[in-house]
């Protein structure tokens, strides 16, 4: 499953074309007043200025190649960015998914995770840069009672429970990408802070022959499959 757009919101919309554009030294596509769209990779990330009275906050991962972790890791400490540490560490292993992650903050204190999962066949010999911020790998939706959506999901759109137990936690998809649906009362790891709900749109790759959608969580997460 391959996630090819996503758009999120944002309280200050020129801090973030910054950061992205100048820090991570990624393409921007398009922009206006009101938004701008990134190219990462295979999948391109929209923010779209909104001043409404909450901040909207997101979990993002992106995918680099399985053998540039420790390059990546030191390419983000390069660019003054600072890791999200727990217990003294900076870098995680999860076994199940056979995986190292990975994260730190963007202006809007979302919480962004690269993730090199090495199931995959993505190595590469070049340095690394941000071409090889390979695609959006996750995009986080938390919800009030995650079993209805997973079966919604599951029933609807054919999509597969990954890893998970899916009662409050639940990665939909696959390595190549995932929707994780958690429990919007289960904190984000590692920053141990409360998710939010805020509106989002996510495109995903099927291969289907007639394009579908999906809205779920009182219709703050428009789900749209190609």
């Amino acid at each position: 499953m391959r996630i090819t757009e996503l758009t999120l919101q944002t309280h200050q919309l020129c801090e973030i074309q910054d950061f992205y554009e100048k820090v991570l030294e990624l393409a921007v596509l398009e922009q206006s007043e009101t938004q701008f769209t990134l190219q990462v990779g295979g999948s391109k990330i929209t923010f779209i200025s909104e001043n409404s009275a909450e901040k909207a906050y997101y979990h993002v991962a992106i995918t680099i190649p399985t053998n540039r972790f420790h390059a990546a890791k030191q390419w983000i400490k390069d660019r003054g960015i600072s890791l999200i540490m727990q217990e003294g560490e900076d870098e995680f292993t999860f076994e199940d998914w056979n995986a190292s992650a990975l994260y730190f903050y963007d202006p809007d204190d979302n919480l962004i995770e690269f993730i090199a999962h090495h199931s995959l066949d993505n190595a590469v010999v070049e340095p690394f840069g941000s071409t090889l911020l390979l695609r959006v790998s996750e995009v986080g939706l938390p919800v009030d009672h995650v079993p209805e959506v997973v079966k919604m999901l599951k029933d609807s759109h054919s999509l597969s429970l990954w890893r998970g137990n899916g009662e409050q936690f639940a990665a939909l998809g696959d390595a190549e990408g995932l929707l994780i649906v958690v429990d919007s009362a289960r904190p984000w790891f590692p920053d141990g802070r409360a998710p939010g709900i805020f509106p989002t749109s996510v495109t995903i790759e099927k291969g289907i022959r007639e394009p579908a959608m999906i809205s779920i969580q009182d219709e703050n997460y428009v789900i749209k499959f190609r």
